[in-house]
């Protein structure tokens, strides 16, 4: 549990680098920016959710960019777009972890590197795009 949250601290905070600094993937991925210990496990998802966010960076921002509705996309802060794009990859691409467990993941991070204002944004936002995508995906199969 705590490896899984310390993997998408990982991602978060990679995403965050490339997002305000253009820092090449290669040099996120080596984590040697991070300054405590990572076991492999907690690195392997970092890399997968940083790699698949990175792939779909434009796809992921128009579902952000769409779902936002009251907030214009320029006006929402970077943490809470790397906080959105992590939580948003998961929920569509990592079936294996129930939507409820990715979405308070996202709030938790929310949390910790925003602020308690930007929780009820990012779980609305988040709560949509299960309705719509998770859950008419599985009524889809």
């Amino acid at each position: 549990m705590a490896s899984r949250h310390k993997g998408r601290i990982l991602a978060l905070l990679g995403l965050y680098q490339r997002e305000i600094a253009s820092t090449p993937t290669e040099e996120i991925l080596s984590y040697k920016w991070y300054e405590k210990p990572i076991t492999e496990n907690e690195k392997e998802l970092g890399t997968f959710i940083i790699n698949g966010v990175l792939k779909n960076w434009e796809t992921i921002d128009r579902i952000i960019k769409t779902y936002s509705r009251n907030r214009a996309f320029d006006q929402i802060s970077v943490i809470n777009k790397c906080i959105l794009r992590l939580s948003i990859y998961s929920l569509i691409n990592m079936k294996d972890i129930p939507a409820r467990i990715t979405i308070n993941e996202a709030l938790e991070l929310t949390r910790e590197y925003e602020s308690e204002e930007s929780v009820g944004f990012v779980n609305g936002i988040l709560d949509s795009i299960f309705k719509d995508y998770v859950l008419n995906s599985v009524e889809e199969e």
